[in-house]
């Protein structure tokens, strides 16, 4: 069968109840809700640069938009808008030194185009995904892509590591009862078992297993999480890795599946 065949009968059969997907990034004492679809950066010292789902055409069309979040200590009072002259580099920030603050792009007057709304909020100092359905804590070097179509097989988001188009982490879910597939259907032909076990996660024990595909010279890994968000539902997680990016990859998809919460 495989990944693909599980899921060939759409996702509207799979989804546990209806869902109006939302995302917001959430962390060192602000919201940020970025306008769908968006691709973000999170860099190796937490800035996150958002920005457009395609870049490519983006830039060739002449609207390259970007917003530069720089975190620091939780900021209090509003976040005001700050220009020293009208051709400056626009900032938000509060009057308190070294807190989180926004950076616009060059030529940007505001934030609106590229994100919906920011707002402090008692967030700790790391940056969250939370869904409508979900939250995930979400580690430095991973991309996020989202375009927020729930009947996208592959699921409205995912992360890329070092934006990688091919090395990726995929959410799909939630799945419950006889939807929840069994790891032997996830096998296509060609592929072969490889390691697989189990950690604790936020609600219940999470399995993993890991499977091999060569095709050519070229080789494939791929791990599944089963992670429990409920005590029939799960969400199902797939890593897709090389042998050499493997060791980053499915570390960062452990953290990731480690830390996933549900918010119903």
């Amino acid at each position: 069968m495989g990944f693909v065949d599980v899921f060939q009968r759409g996702r509207s059969s799979v989804l546990l109840g209806s869902r109006q997907f939302t995302l917001t990034i959430a962390g060192f004492g602000i919201e940020a809700k970025p306008r769908l679809p968006a691709t973000i950066a999170h860099l190796v010292d937490g800035m996150l640069v958002f920005g457009p789902y395609d870049v490519a055409a983006a830039r060739a069309r002449g609207e390259l938009k970007n917003v530069l979040i720089r975190p620091g200590t939780p900021p209090h009072g509003l976040l005001a808008r700050h220009a020293l002259s009208e051709n400056s580099i626009v900032t938000y920030s509060s009057a308190q030194r070294g807190s989180t603050q926004l950076v616009l792009g060059t030529g940007m007057r505001d934030y609106d185009p590229v994100l919906e709304s920011v707002t402090v909020a008692d967030h700790p100092a790391q940056w969250r995904i939370v869904t409508d359905d979900h939250e995930i804590v979400w580690p430095a070097t991973m991309v996020l892509r989202v375009d927020g179509n729930l009947a996208n097989r592959t699921g409205p988001y995912e992360l890329a590591l070092d934006g990688s188009p091919d090395r990726l982490i995929s959410f799909h879910g939630p799945l419950i009862g006889d939807r929840i597939p069994r790891p032997e259907q996830l096998l296509s032909p060609g592929q072969s078992w490889g390691e697989s076990g189990s950690f604790t996660g936020t609600v219940k024990n999470v399995r993993w297993f890991t499977v091999g595909h060569t095709l050519g010279d070229a080789a494939t890994l791929q791990r599944y999480y089963l992670v429990p968000i409920d005590r029939d539902a799960i969400y199902l997680l797939r890593a897709v890795a090389t042998p050499d990016t493997a060791a980053a990859m499915f570390g960062a998809a452990d953290f990731v599946a480690r830390s996933l919460r549900p918010r119903f």
